[in-house]
């Protein structure tokens, strides 16, 4: 079971065991291999083309933009969402598509580390558990770790949610709740979603925070809009362009996105680690699923992984819900009056009702501004669920990144999907041009 929180930092705050301590690192330094090594296998397509060419030719041979990319929803993004790679690029003088991918590697690298550094040092020792293990699940998830290697928007987006989460969980400050706006004023000029995300939390704490941890100290919501007011005026420009574009497309929605709970789906669909049923397609996905090979004989090594982790999975869910039935108490604890609740269920249900009633075609990725969110609800849930909830976390944390190693290698042994979205690897794509004439 999860613990209220107590009263005050001072009683709960606590210090991380040795145990603890090693196996972060670990976590870590598992985290940035995944993301940093053999980067020339990474995806390299339209998008990711795309944005690497306007990194080069922004302010040089073109004007900076007041919009960017567009959306699944048929919306062009704003500028933002071209700048954060167009500063690098300046900056750090950045010539190769492989330089820039470096960039969002090590920002989703960073971003692992901060929310680790946070968890420990800012989440009172009553609620910290399952934001640590948040951390470990998300950092060697296939799915996160795949959407952190591409020079795409969404991929900056986890170091901005990890900087929002830091300040809207000081928001009781004044250098809290205006770091809370200013980042999360700039999440959605980065991708649409985070519009949606950052809107979640805004209107779930205004609605449902009541002090939870009992500090007698109210939201300072005067600095939350003198941030949000500092970083949100580029949006200004973006609708008047797109107001005025002749060419202007009109949203994509899908009407029954309700009735068929999109972003619940794609929800456990990530916590189950499928994810690169998206990015393989069915085809290959099927075929890496017989992996690894031994002696040219397929083991079904993956398969079994998957197999393995649904039984935990539908292990700890059914354990939750069991609880639930018997003992009222234990839904409480998961949902109830604390921080950690608040975000959990800002983000599951707010930030999924507002997608969902959107109206917007959803895709898979839009989930990516949650990271790593989506675990933490994971984790309580499976800490909630029995008494064996530690064990069956560090057996889906192994099993993630089994299943991560072996998307890796079948990834740099295959050249990527060619029929699939994740197209043939970078790598693949300049190896003529390095065969001698």
């Amino acid at each position: 079971m999860i613990p209220n929180a107590a009263s005050t930092d001072e009683q709960t705050r606590g210090s991380l065991s040795r145990g603890w301590i090693a196996f972060l690192v670990c976590v870590f330094v598992l985290g940035a291999l995944l993301r940093n090594v053999a980067l020339t296998d990474m995806e390299y397509k339209g998008d990711e083309r795309w944005m690497f060419e306007r990194a080069q030719r922004i302010g040089i041979a073109e004007h900076w933009p007041w919009v960017g990319m567009n959306s699944g929803a048929g919306i062009r993004n704003p500028g933002l969402s071209v700048w954060v790679f167009v500063a690098p690029a300046r900056l750090l003088h950045l010539r190769a598509p492989t330089s820039l991918a470096r960039v969002v590697t090590v920002l989703a690298t960073v971003s692992i580390g901060l929310w680790l550094l946070f968890a420990a040092r800012q989440i009172p020792a009553a609620q910290r558990e399952p934001w640590l293990w948040a951390g470990a699940l998300g950092a060697v998830n296939p799915g996160a770790v795949l959407l952190q290697r591409k020079i795409w928007a969404q991929s900056i987006l986890p170091i901005l949610t990890v900087a929002t989460l830091w300040g809207w969980w000081h928001r009781r400050t004044w250098w809290g709740a205006f770091l809370w706006g200013a980042v999360g004023a700039s999440l959605g000029q980065i991708h649409m979603s985070g519009f949606f995300f950052a809107c979640a939390f805004f209107l779930w704490t205004l609605l449902f925070d009541r002090d939870p941890e009992n500090t007698n100290r109210r939201i300072r919501w005067e600095f939350w809009l003198l941030g949000s007011a500092c970083t949100a005026w580029p949006l200004v420009p973006w609708a008047r362009e797109i107001l005025h574009a002749a060419n202007g497309a009109s949203a994509s929605q899908e009407l029954f996105q309700p009735i068929w709970g999109g972003f619940w789906r794609y929800w456990l669909l990530e916590i189950a680690a499928l994810h690169p049923i998206y990015s393989l397609g069915w085809d290959s996905f099927r075929q890496w699923l017989a992996w690894p090979r031994i002696g040219g004989h397929a083991i079904y090594g993956v398969l079994g992984l998957y197999g393995f982790a649904l039984v935990l999975l539908v292990g700890a869910l059914v354990g939750w819900a069991r609880s639930l039935w018997r003992w009222r108490a234990a839904g409480q604890r998961l949902a109830g009056a604390s921080s950690t609740g608040l975000a959990q269920n800002a983000t599951l249900v707010g930030f999924g009702l507002l997608l969902t009633f959107s109206g917007l075609q959803l895709y898979p990725h839009y989930l990516v501004v949650a990271f790593p969110l989506t675990y933490l609800w994971l984790a309580r849930v499976t800490l909630a669920s029995s008494r064996r909830g530690r064990p069956v976390l560090v057996s889906l944390f192994a099993v993630y990144a089994l299943i991560s190693i072996n998307l890796a290698w079948y990834i740099h042994t295959q050249h990527g999907s060619p029929g699939g979205d994740y197209g043939v690897t970078y790598s693949q794509q300049i190896a003529p041009q390095k065969q001698p004439p």
